[in-house]
């Protein structure tokens, strides 16, 4: 009888996550899922598949790979598992387990599943914990809580699973002395690499019978990404990045006639080996992160959004990945970000500057240049999520541009309606739309007037979408969006209306690949340039 109550109440400590078995493999495990942290305040963070959630083990081998990191609160009383009545046949084995040995643990939604089948291996593990737990209370002194009879089952019991136990011990033999090796081995200690390839293979047609259709062409990026941490708190960002491509092989580029606000946002790549940021972020206090950066966007701290921010991850559109008009463009240069939230709450106040020639000394043309001098643009944003299902913001801007002043708002909402369907969307205003930005953002002077030239331009900008997280599969994501990226009466005769569609299919843990289509209805804002249709396909490989 004391073999099967044993052999029960030992099930559940396998369940539990057994700490001297599994240490080693939490780290293995903190080096698979790090590669999203890391670069969380990114606009283009590098991040791997999702942990799988553990309902049961079907092997030793699948217990060392997905045991939980996060170790379960030890049972005080076995009124705690939710699942266990008094009137179940094993309740006093597990009461005095509990109560005397401190020997069980239960699931974290705290129940114990004591029907659940399970392998002589992982009955080898059980015991072995609860060897380990006994040699804890007899080296503490406290042997009068160790019954006699029970020490001399668990001594048959080790006799039984030897061979067992034997081969676990070899496992993690193997496990420690594998990440002795790598440390041994690893470039630095203080430095991890995360690289990036994103591969597009894109093309389309126009309705209008002036624009001739471009032919298939591939864009290609790779980004690779040092980051160093010096206390366990900071961090240091390096990112080069190349690649191949240009605006002219960018078919929604060409379709729009130059228009930036509906190219692709990885199009345009330089095949030079170039620094894309260099930024170090590290805490003051509990509540303030403070961010220094040589070069970087102001878009990497404001106007993010979980299912319309990232390329590689979610739609590929400039017009939908940003708030492109309510930050001008934001080209790359150095700056501060603060980050503050009080007491970790809802709210998030964060306040941004950035001079895109802040190492450029003296003046050119128009140009002041210099950290305080033109362009630049300053940001400032507050954001508001009492859950993870929600989050608002609301964004201002104001910079200047060859001494043009420029100024906007912009707010952005992402809502999880349910666990698998989310609503989001962005909407931005311009007080003063500077002149050059309109040539920039346009590159087709027949569309600008010249009162526009004169008087400026205050154009607005909208989108909407539904996303569908782990459709099909966990860690895939769908998404469709529609919106207008500018709406202003003195360009063109009509306004740009734009619609995108993705479909992210994770192949494994590294690779996905994302088909997608867009449609952009009177490109460029002009009634002549019809329909565009656009189809793609972006494969990412992460490593």
């Amino acid at each position: 009888m004391k073999w099967i109550l044993a052999k029960a109440v030992l099930a559940s400590l396998l369940i539990s996550g057994v700490t001297s078995l599994t240490c080693a493999t939490a780290i293995a495990n903190e080096d698979r899922t790090t590669g999203e942290s890391m670069l969380q305040q990114g606009s283009d963070p590098v991040t791997y598949g999702r942990m799988q959630p553990v309902e049961q083990f079907n092997s030793v081998s699948q217990f060392f790979t997905n045991a939980p990191t996060q170790p379960v609160a030890q049972l005080t009383s076995v009124s705690q598992l939710s699942d266990v009545q008094p009137t179940d046949w094993a309740f006093q084995a597990l009461q005095s387990l509990v109560e005397r040995y401190g020997c069980i643990a239960g699931y974290p939604n705290g129940t114990f599943r004591g029907n659940r089948a399970l392998t002589r291996y992982e009955f080898a593990a059980g015991l072995s914990a609860c060897l380990d737990r006994v040699n804890e209370l007899i080296a503490a002194g406290t042997t009068g809580l160790v019954r006699k009879e029970d020490l001399m089952t668990l001594q048959r019991l080790q006799q039984e699973f030897g061979t067992e136990l034997a081969h676990l011990r070899g496992r993690v033999d193997a496990v420690e002395a594998q990440t002795a090796q790598l440390e041994a081995n690893q470039f630095s200690t203080t430095t991890k690499l995360v690289g990036r390839i994103t591969y597009d293979v894109n093309g389309g047609t126009s309705t209008a019978r002036n624009v001739r259709d471009p032919n298939a062409t591939s864009i290609v990026r790779a980004t690779l990404n040092f980051v160093t941490s010096f206390t366990g708190k900071d961090q240091l960002l390096t990112q080069f990045i190349t690649g191949v491509g240009s605006p002219v092989d960018n078919a929604p580029k060409y379709f729009a006639g130059g228009g930036t606000f509906s190219g692709l946002d990885f199009g345009g790549q330089s095949q030079t080996f170039k620094l894309r940021r260099l930024r170090y972020n590290f805490p003051v206090g509990k509540d303030l992160q403070v961010s220094v950066f040589a070069r970087g966007n102001i878009s990497d701290f404001v106007d993010l959004n979980s299912y319309a921010n990232i390329d590689s991850k979610d739609f590929s559109g400039a017009w939908d990945t940003n708030d492109y008009l309510v930050l001008a463009g934001s080209p790359a240069g150095p700056g501060l970000a603060l980050t503050y939230s009080p007491n970790q709450g809802p709210f998030t106040i964060t306040a941004t500057y950035q001079a895109r020639n802040g190492n450029t000394p003296i003046p050119q043309g128009r140009f002041r240049n210099g950290i305080f001098g033109d362009p630049y643009i300053s940001a400032a944003e507050i954001a508001f999520s009492p859950s993870k299902n929600f989050a608002a913001r609301v964004l201002y801007t104001y910079g200047s541009d060859s001494g043009d002043r420029f100024s906007g708002i912009g707010f952005n909402f992402e809502y999880a309606i349910v666990k698998k369907c989310a609503i989001f969307g962005r909407f931005g205003h311009v007080f003063n739309y500077a002149p050059s930005a309109i040539a920039n953002t346009f590159g087709d002077p027949g569309q600008i007037s010249g009162d526009t030239i004169t008087n400026r331009a205050r154009p607005n900008y909208w989108m909407a979408g539904v996303a569908f997280p782990d459709l099909f599969i966990t860690g895939a994501l769908a998404g469709v969006a529609v919106g207008e990226p500018f709406i202003d009466n003195s360009i063109g005769n009509v306004t740009q209306k734009n619609l995108e569609a993705f479909y992210r299919y994770p192949i494994n843990a590294h690779i996905t690949v994302t088909p997608s289509f867009q449609v952009f209805v009177n490109p460029g804002n002009l009634s002549t340039r019809g329909t565009a249709y656009v189809g793609s396909i972006r494969t990412v490989f992460d490593f």
